[in-house]
């Protein structure tokens, strides 16, 4: 049986690499992962040499190498996690673990070596996994990585325990001993291909992520906001939607003027007032040059119209500083509500009519389709909110 294992975990330990080195990120918990496999599939071709070579030599290689699986094969998931031992913590677990399995292999009892061993290796698992603990909010990938270490433990405690009921369990000839081996290794292969799962699902999202999103501003671009929104009107109806179309008055002066690093300057600072100043439900996106757009779901139009006054105000009162020189920009807003069956082309179309009514009124404020004339909020008047 032995000799199937050797090769599953070298076709793991080859796949882990190839992913590791092509992806071209998050390589090093990666190549943790290849390492711990490779150094499992070495350990079992030397298992597969007693006979040929003196125990004495072969079970402190064939083990120690089993030991530094374990422990990197911990270290690699909890790399994932964002968390870690330490290098230092990880040598001194498998130094001490190692000089406890060499203690009883020459001083010590067949039983004593055996049980120590698998102690020390369910430790490990079990350390590792409250370290991980999973969260109501983990991914799917995350809760089956989780229930897999607990298989493992529980496999390693398995085998401990049942050295007391048979200390024949713990020849490697017996039964027994080779299925727990053969369910241990399938048990780290499908750890494996779960964690490279997951990495190629977060890497797939990662570039989605990068493909839909504006790098100067932080919000998404016109492709990334037109299918969010387009997903949305997929999937529901009869919902009420606000559209919010922002502008930021005379860029092209300012661009023009000032130069383009101070117009990146707004923009960026733009792009975080938007985001602070929104729900996390919302939709953000920089639809154009200097052209923004909020796509809110059950947001009436009061609520819409606070939104845009609080970010119309926040930008007015911020001062910005290129070269010496300071200067200020401004926005102008539209506002439009609807329920979502009317169409998301009607919508747009309400919302930048108001756009074009904030700009006509005289720029640096907030203007919502169809609503009452002018309302007074604070010392801002909000020209059809």
């Amino acid at each position: 049986m032995q000799a199937l294992i050797v090769p599953g975990g070298l076709l793991i330990l080859a796949g882990s690499f190839i992913v590791a080195w092509f992806t071209g990120v998050r390589r090093l918990y990666l190549i943790l992962l290849a390492g711990s496999y490779g150094m499992l599939a070495v350990g079992f071709c030397a298992m597969m040499l007693r006979g040929l070579l003196p125990d004495a030599f072969i079970l402190p290689v064939a083990n120690g190498l089993f030991i530094a699986t374990q422990i990197g094969l911990a270290e690699a998931l909890l790399q994932r996690r964002g968390k870690s031992f330490g290098i230092a913590v990880n040598m001194a677990v498998f130094l001490i673990t190692f000089a406890i399995y060499c203690y009883f292999l020459f001083f010590g009892s067949t039983f004593e070596r055996t049980l120590a061993i698998n102690v020390a290796l369910f430790l490990i698992m079990f350390v590792t996994m409250l370290r991980f603990w999973i969260r109501r909010d983990d991914t799917i990938h995350d809760k089956l990585i989780f229930w897999t270490i607990v298989a493992l433990g529980l496999a390693h405690s398995v085998r401990s325990i049942g050295i007391f009921y048979s200390v024949d369990i713990v020849d490697p000839n017996s039964i027994f001993w080779q299925f727990m081996q053969v369910y241990i290794l399938l048990l780290a292969m499908v750890l494996a291909l779960e964690v490279l799962a997951s990495h190629f699902v977060e890497s797939l999202d990662r570039l989605n992520t990068l493909r839909d999103r504006d790098k100067l501003t932080g919000v998404l671009n016109r492709e990334g906001f037109d299918r969010a929104v387009g997903g949305f009107y997929t999937d529901r109806s009869a919902t009420l939607v606000a559209m919010t179309l922002l502008d930021l008055d005379n860029f092209k002066v300012t661009n023009d003027t000032l130069g383009h690093p101070a117009g990146d300057m707004v923009l960026r600072a733009f792009g975080e007032i938007l985001r602070r100043e929104t729900r996390a439900t919302d939709v953000i996106g920089r639809i154009g040059g200097d052209e923004f757009a909020i796509f809110s779901v059950g947001l009436d139009r009061q609520g819409a119209c606070v939104m845009a006054e609080r970010i119309r105000n926040h930008l007015s009162q911020r001062w910005f500083s290129d070269a010496g020189m300071d200067f200020e920009a401004t926005c102008s807003i539209g506002v439009a509500t609807a329920r979502s069956q009317e169409g998301y082309e009607a919508l747009y179309r309400m919302a930048d009519n108001a756009l074009y009514g904030a700009k006509r009124l005289g720029r640096n404020r907030v203007v919502a389709e169809g609503a009452p004339s002018t309302v007074v909020r604070e010392t801002s008047i909000l020209a059809g909110c």
